[in-house]
């Protein structure tokens, strides 16, 4: 299973790439309980009720932390919301890789030695693996750069590597 994070979770979600993911991701997606707290709070956005039906539907799941005071701890060490340091201590308990854009939980990611990815590294493979044809990764691109917190290095960076 790959751990995912809420800001990642959601993104995917508003982008339109979340159902992309899901369909190739041979391991299976899985959030703790704070994540999905935070991705289905607001039943009223769109985000909320696609990751929502795609929880009903078993093809994201629901998973406990095991252990709460690990995740306490990595949640101080690191200064992170609940939601990221549930999803890295999930990914621990797991021996999972994490998809998250935070940077905080990236880099505790790091120091921990847990595999990590980002959105925009997700956008770029399904773009190489031909899993989204042009039109549509320039649209996700622009609805990259509107829902997304990432620098215009980044994004530059993104589209370079897409040439």
């Amino acid at each position: 299973m790959i751990v995912i994070d809420s800001s990642s979770l959601i993104l995917l979600a508003k982008i339109g790439a979340l159902d992309i993911l899901i369909k190739n991701i041979k391991q299976g997606l899985v959030i703790p309980e704070q994540v999905y707290a935070e991705c289905t709070a607001r039943k009223d956005l769109f985000d909320a009720q696609i990751i929502e039906k795609r929880i009903k539907e078993k093809v994201i799941a629901k998973k406990s932390i095991s252990n709460q005071r690990l995740c306490d701890k990595i949640q101080q060490d690191f200064n992170l919301g609940r939601g990221e340091a549930e999803a890295i201590c999930l990914g621990i308990e797991l021996k999972s890789g994490i998809i998250s854009d935070d940077k905080k939980a990236i880099n505790a990611c790091r120091i921990l030695k847990i595999r990590f990815t980002t959105v925009p590294r997700l956008i770029a493979r399904f773009y190489e693996e031909k899993l989204m044809g042009k039109a549509e990764l320039n649209l996700t691109i622009k609805k990259l750069q509107k829902f997304g917190r990432y620098s215009d290095e980044i994004m530059r960076k993104l589209k370079e590597d897409l040439k």
